[in-house]
């Protein structure tokens, strides 16, 4: 079975875990994240709380995006991941064989990206949720044609950069915020209600400039976003004399320098005082230069960062 969630009969009375699905007699979704669940789950636990809260955004864009028909999912949070978000059909199994798909997310880009950045991730995600259910996924093209119109239909373009004029499929594919699509007017209606992430994580992936760099880079592209600031640019700059946000650690240089050879052109990297010669030419290679090996087999990046998928 694929994303199955137990019967109403079973849900905690407020829904303050991921896995738990919305049904239409319980508690409106974007009430949710600051209500204090029954029984012996006490919303004083920060883990609940902040669960809590990604579970009202989910039920609240089921509702208002999707006609209520997603299945419930497992919502992860995993900083290891070098994406915003993903989608991993049937990652999760119980003891009796019940599957649950998982909707991981970046908790560490909370802080960088607004809001409204942060939640148009989720819905990315659950519009992959949609499709592994509804549509038809492909395997080779995890963007693929269904799901950018999907997307698009929901106020979020599909572009592998991130701006206007990427790509809509692909392997790897972002999207930016349309300002009259319905995404945004939902996800309005969320934070008008009072909704808010309890907790930001001060380990920052990337450095607040970047992704200031990419909002600025939508104004200029004619993506005019009435939208909150992040958090990076709100939270106070220290705590009892201590940084609140502890950015990524420097890239170390590589002191080894890259060498040619004259023949085959064939590529090695040593100290600067290394002689070598061509295994296949028998030619000593010559200094090629300052740049090294991350750099040469690098690939540019063309978006600050995009969300993933991952098939079954």
């Amino acid at each position: 079975m694929r994303g199955v969630y137990p019967p109403s009969s079973q849900k905690v009375s407020l829904a303050p875990l991921a896995v738990v699905g919305n049904s239409p007699d319980e508690t409106p979704a974007a009430a949710q994240c600051c209500a204090v669940p029954t029984g012996t789950f006490a919303m004083t636990s920060p883990s609940l709380a902040f669960y809590a809260s990604l579970q009202a955004a989910f039920d609240h864009f089921n509702d208002s995006l999707f006609g209520g028909q997603l299945p419930g999912c497992l919502i992860t949070l995993r900083s290891a991941s070098r994406v915003y978000g993903y989608h991993h059909a049937n990652r999760f199994i119980s003891a009796d064989g019940q599957q649950l798909d998982e909707l991981g997310l970046h908790p560490g880009f909370f802080t960088l990206r607004p809001i409204e950045s942060v939640l148009s991730t989720l819905v990315h995600e659950m519009v992959h949720h949609w499709q592994e259910h509804f549509g038809t996924p492909s395997n080779s093209n995890a963007h693929n044609k269904e799901w950018a119109s999907k997307m698009e239909s929901l106020g979020l373009m599909p572009s592998h950069t991130g701006l206007p004029g990427g790509k809509k499929t692909g392997r790897s594919v972002s999207h930016y915020i349309l300002p009259d699509g319905a995404y945004l007017k939902a996800c309005q209606h969320l934070l008008a209600s009072g909704f808010q992430l309890p907790w930001l994580d001060r380990h920052a992936p990337a450095p607040p400039e970047r992704e200031t760099a990419h909002q600025d880079a939508l104004k200029a592209a004619g993506v005019i976003l009435d939208i909150t600031p992040p958090p990076s640019a709100t939270l106070p700059r220290q705590i009892d004399g201590t940084p609140a946000l502890v950015g990524p650690a420097p890239t170390r240089p590589n002191p080894r320098r890259k060498f040619l050879c004259p023949g085959c052109g064939a590529k090695a990297w040593a100290a600067p005082e290394t002689a070598i010669v061509c295994g296949v030419c028998a030619d000593p290679m010559r200094d090629g230069g300052q740049e090294n090996e991350a750099e040469d087999n690098a690939t540019p990046a063309v978006a600050p960062h995009k969300e993933g998928h991952d098939g079954a």
